[in-house]
């Protein structure tokens, strides 16, 4: 009987071990959520408007907080460097502006061509 109930424990265990390795930081990073939180900026960072909209500032509060680690801010950074490339009339001196404008510090400037890899 203790031999059965070492046996199942131990596979308890490895059940638990495999499911944490298999998504280390709980829910994880989700670029898709921060692509969305971005969206409402548009009009800014094409030049449509001469400043953010607070549901704007709103979405770039929300990018500093879904990546509290250096991991998560590298990932954040490359999403959004992935989804800010193909918008035509991108202007990357109002992109370098938006954290400021919003006051938000995101840990990173949002434009493109950064290379996420050097964020602290």
């Amino acid at each position: 009987m203790k031999q059965v109930f070492v046996a199942f424990l131990a596979l308890q265990v490895v059940l638990v071990l495999t499911i944490m390795a298999a998504d280390p930081a709980g829910k994880g990073y989700d670029c898709e959520k921060a692509k969305r939180s971005l969206k409402s900026c548009m009009e800014y960072l094409t030049g449509n408007v001469d400043s953010p909209s607070a549901a704007c500032c709103n979405g770039v509060k929300e990018l500093k907080a879904s990546a509290p680690t250096k991991d998560e801010k590298i990932a954040e950074c490359q999403c959004i460097e992935e989804a800010l490339t193909p918008i035509p009339n991108f202007k990357q001196d109002r992109a370098i502006a938006l954290p400021k404008e919003c006051g938000v510090d995101v840990g990173f400037p949002i434009p493109k061509n950064f290379t996420c890899s050097s964020i602290s």
